[in-house]
């Protein structure tokens, strides 16, 4: 018979509530201890969707109330509704926080968050980002004390190139967690992607406080100040990766095309210290800053020449540092080495246009005139070919 008055007890009390809410003008006639006691009975029966209701009509006679929050949030997670229960959890610990239930709260909210979290990085690593962007915002809703739920909202909405939410989400991790490396990089990947790029080497700069060997940022920035032309930054920010990496060959072969376009501009600039005829200007002025230039130059070249060979010695077949090499060779009037490369190379693969473009050259300053046309005529087929 015990079993029975609680029973009817539940009932009654629904009936009741039932009859305030009905009646909207009148005030209510229930206590918040009564709906309290109300919604732990429909607990008691897995009677989810009664107590919902009788909580959430009690929340707007009690919004101050920070138990019937927290008892709402309870029957959310009972009906596996994630959002609501952290909604409901986190007014519940702002009114209240040392409660006795926050405990409950607490151990609640990690193990539904660990839950949800691991569905959305499922999801993440499985590029279905709109299934993840779902579950890491319901992640920051459960608890927004936890800087992981951001960091990956904002990477899911890097993902679908929706920088502006992705900023907005990493700037929240940010505040969370200042100093995180792993939120810097996101937050600076985000910033780059959206074109912001001194921005980016901002954060990137702070990773790299706490992480000096962080490959993936110092390549990030050696490609920021690449782009920018800074090619003087761009080198030693090369320098600081080979020296996290020695055996990371394309460290090796980026700082060769730096050095690279030193030279170009070396030589523009030697080239605009000649006359109409092309020969060198001869006043104290120029002479002396084309010495200076020229040994610039030559420096240059054999920095080049030492990158591309080392990417060499790591991988050998690297087809690209091949023709690099050959090019500054040519440079060094070391034509007998480049043809000791390009010449197997384009036997080898007859479709590569800059082998060809450069043995041509060679043949002719050599005064192979047949060998020359003939291998430029292939080098100009090679170009126009179709792709």
């Amino acid at each position: 018979m015990k079993s029975m008055r609680i029973v009817f007890l539940s009932v009654l009390l629904l009936f009741l509530v039932n009859m305030v809410w009905g009646q909207k003008s009148q005030k209510p006639k229930l206590t918040a201890s009564a709906i309290k006691t109300s919604a732990k009975i429909d607990f008691g029966y897995s009677m989810y969707d009664s107590a919902i209701t009788i909580l959430d009509n009690g929340i707007q006679n009690y919004p101050d109330d920070p138990e019937l929050h927290y008892l709402l949030g309870k029957a959310y997670f009972f009906k596996k509704n994630f959002a609501g229960m952290g909604e409901q959890f986190a007014i519940a610990e702002s009114l209240k926080s040392d409660a006795k239930w926050m405990e409950e709260v607490k151990t609640v909210q990690k193990e539904v968050w660990s839950q949800v979290f691991n569905q959305g990085a499922t999801a993440f690593n499985e590029k279905n980002y709109d299934t993840a962007l779902v579950k890491f915002s319901s992640c920051n809703i459960i608890d927004r004390s936890n800087y992981r739920g951001f960091l990956y909202l904002g990477l899911s909405y890097t993902m679908k190139n929706e920088f502006d939410q992705a900023i907005a989400a990493l700037k929240t991790g940010l505040k969370l967690s200042p100093d995180n490396p792993e939120i810097l990089k996101g937050y600076g990947d985000v910033l780059l992607f959206a074109g912001k790029e001194k921005e980016a080497l901002e954060e990137y700069k702070k990773v790299l406080e706490k992480d000096l060997k962080n490959q993936e940022i110092l390549i990030n920035i050696v490609a920021i100040y690449s782009t920018a032309k800074d090619y003087d930054q761009a080198l030693v920010y090369s320098q600081k990766l080979v020296e996290a990496d020695p055996a990371y060959k394309d460290g090796h072969f980026n700082m060769g095309t730096i050095y690279l376009q030193k030279i170009v501009n070396t030589t523009t600039a030697l080239d605009s210290l000649k006359d109409k005829s092309g020969e060198y200007l001869k006043d104290e002025k120029s002479t002396a800053r084309i010495k200076e230039l020229t040994e610039k130059k030559n420096e240059y070249l054999a920095s080049a020449q030492a990158a591309f060979e080392k990417t060499l010695q790591i991988d050998s077949t690297d087809l690209e540092a091949q023709v690099y090499l050959c090019q500054v060779y040519q440079e060094e009037g070391n034509i007998d080495k480049a043809l000791t490369i390009l010449e197997p190379l384009v036997q080898k693969d007859s479709t590569n246009c800059d082998a060809l473009s450069q043995l041509a050259i060679i043949y002719a300053k050599q005064g192979v005139g047949d060998k020359a046309k003939e291998t430029w005529k292939k080098a100009q087929d090679c170009m126009n070919k179709p792709k």
